[in-house]
């Protein structure tokens, strides 16, 4: 018995409720041989009972695989491994008071569309004689800011060199789309996308603002490690729609944010239903987002209905009223939880 057929047997935990064993989440900390002997420790950094859980099913799965051998295995409370160096955030976004992210595991739910509302939502709040909320479209690959906002307006540059990002409907708005022609592919690697976050925070003159919205791409590659990694988020949305595979997806998408400490505000149900004759039609089925609120012990914000005029500028009155009312719980997370001030 070795530690790497150790490893090899606890490569089959799973970390519940995701699909990801302990192994590839680096949760085996400690693993030490001698004889018929092992030494193991395991750090989750979650819940205490699901810990408890998966040492249990640990000891369980060794023991099955070795069964003349005996097993030490302890479960830490802080973690041996020194985190990995956070880039300064402190200089980014200086001005900005309340930057919130609009994520999913799942590509498809509408994550851009509920962003580029919620955004307009906010500056039916603030911008009333400017524009005082910003849109990061951090979908490097796939922008659709200016698609849904209707126009595509080349940035212009100040005297300092700084990039001045268009403002549209009250929003401040940084995307690839204004940047590129809809036809040109954006064919870049891990580094480059990197850098264009960088400078989405860094070359745009945001000015003072009083909420960011950062439109993530679904998954949890380049583009959306960078944005957690570079930019400082105060918390973070998770769209799903009423989707099994979606529910699933969306969970993973939302460990990222557990990892690195922001705080996840709440789950919005996209395309939840569709009016007809004035009554709500739940076509595809209930309760996927409650089991992803569930699981993060987080609410439901809001369920938005499948609506053709959220991809236009003149929403539904219904549809305006669901974004409004959501702008205004996260404004509320803002000032309690989250201590924000200034936000009036």
């Amino acid at each position: 018995m070795t530690k790497e057929d150790i490893l090899q047997v606890l490569s089959g935990v799973k970390y519940p409720p995701y699909s990801k064993d302990i192994v590839s989440f680096g949760m085996v900390k400690y693993v030490k041989c001698q004889d018929n002997f092992a030494e193991i420790r395991i750090y989750t950094g979650g819940d205490k009972t699901l810990a408890e859980k998966v040492v249990r099913e640990s000891a369980e799965v060794l023991k099955k695989a070795f069964p003349d051998c005996e097993f030490n295995i302890g479960l830490l409370e802080n973690n041996p491994t020194p985190p990995p160096r956070v880039p300064d955030k402190s200089a980014v976004l200086t001005g900005v008071k309340f930057k919130i992210a609009v994520a999913s595991g799942k590509g498809g739910v509408g994550k851009s569309t509920v962003a580029v509302n919620l955004a307009r939502a906010f500056s039916r709040i603030f911008s009333k004689n400017c524009a005082r909320v910003g849109l990061m479209d951090c979908d490097i690959h796939g922008p659709s800011a200016s698609i849904l906002f209707g126009s595509s307006v080349f940035p212009t540059v100040n005297q300092q060199r700084k990039i001045i990002p268009p403002e549209i409907d009250g929003v401040k708005v940084a995307s690839m789309g204004m940047l590129v022609d809809d036809e040109q592919p954006l064919l870049w690697r891990g580094p480059m996308v990197t850098s264009a976050i960088k400078q989405f925070g860094e070359e745009f003159e945001w000015g003072d603002l009083d909420v960011m919205v950062f439109d993530l791409p679904p998954g949890t590659g380049d583009a959306v490690l960078s944005t957690v990694q570079l930019m400082p988020i105060d918390c973070a949305i998770i769209i799903t729609t009423p989707n099994l595979l979606a529910s699933k997806t969306a969970l993973r998408g939302a460990m990222v944010f557990e990892k690195t400490n922001i705080k996840i505000a709440g789950v919005v149900e996209n395309m939840s239903y569709i009016m007809v004759d004035g009554k709500p039609e739940y076509v595809f089925g209930q309760g996927c987002a409650e089991e992803v609120a569930k699981h993060l012990n987080v609410d439901i914000l809001a369920t938005i209905p499948i609506d053709k005029t959220l991809h236009t500028q003149s929403i539904s009155a219904h549809s305006q009223a669901i974004f409004d009312d959501l702008a205004k719980k996260l404004l509320n997370i803002a000032k309690g939880s989250l201590c924000i001030t200034g936000l009036s």
